[in-house]
């Protein structure tokens, strides 16, 4: 296996014609496809984007572990409030505290693709710190 870096590496078929070609770390590949038919079949693609956008009140999060609101969503975006003197850890379990989870500090924001806002734990570093929450469904 060889290292590419900077300049260019050209990879020959045996037909003579440039195959592959990699440049500044960036893959090109030079390939003739044949088509026996008209129709392509490449299966069941769906592509889903957010329906509805749903913003909460403030959630009160004092220090202890607390599971957030019951709330299906395709995304989840939490924000610390900027007015927070401390900050929120926002984890997975119950186990979140100061020293495991993701720190959102005031103003702070942090997107989760979750199916659900329950499934998040949050835990304040003093009482009385507010969570913003946004769910995209």
């Amino acid at each position: 296996m060889s290292s590419v870096s900077g300049g260019s590496t050209i990879i020959v078929d045996k037909d003579g014609g440039d195959a592959v070609t990699v440049t500044d770390s960036r893959l090109d590949v030079n390939a003739a496809i044949t088509i026996a038919s008209d129709a392509i079949d490449i299966g069941d693609i769906e592509v889903l984007g957010h329906g509805a956008v749903t913003s909460s009140d403030f959630i009160d999060i004092d220090n202890t572990s607390e599971q957030l609101p019951t709330g299906a969503c395709k995304e989840l975006i939490l924000q610390a409030d900027d007015a927070n003197t401390g900050y929120i850890m926002i984890g997975s379990s119950t186990d979140v505290d100061a020293d495991n989870g993701i720190k959102l500090n005031a103003g702070d924001v942090l997107t989760l693709p979750v199916t659900n806002r329950n499934l998040m734990w949050a835990w304040g570093s003093d009482a009385d710190q507010k969570l913003r929450t946004m769910i995209l469904t």
